[in-house]
């Protein structure tokens, strides 16, 4: 049986479109890419705290991780399966390559960082 267009979805998704093309046209990341980003340098931080024995940082990048799985959990996800892909994204095995992606972006970022709310 075929499916029957919706127009309402076709409106949605045009717009969807025409809103991601004005923040390629902006340059500016969508959320996905900014999720991604922040694991990255979440994984880096405790690779590098790993690698220096700091248990501190480590400490401090476990706190990080639980709290990304109990916000998981509130938003009804089961915690077992939460805290499996937090460590998935967290402890990476290609953490190593990760490392001159977050640091060389780190260099580019500083001197437009500012601690203004956005």
């Amino acid at each position: 049986m075929p499916r029957t267009r919706n127009p309402e979805n076709e409106v949605q998704r045009s717009a969807q479109e025409r809103y991601r093309e004005r923040l390629r046209g902006q340059q500016r990341p969508e959320a996905h890419a900014v999720d991604n980003a922040l694991a990255a340098a979440v994984a880096v931080y405790r690779h590098t705290a790993e690698q220096r024995g700091s248990e501190k940082d480590v400490r401090r990048s476990e706190g990080l991780e639980l709290m990304a799985i109990n916000y998981l959990a509130s938003r009804g996800y089961d915690p077992k399966m939460a805290k499996r892909q937090v460590h998935r994204r967290v402890r990476r095995l290609d953490v190593e390559d990760l490392i001159p992606l977050v640091s060389a972006a780190s260099k580019l970022a500083v001197a437009n960082f500012s601690h203004k709310p956005s």
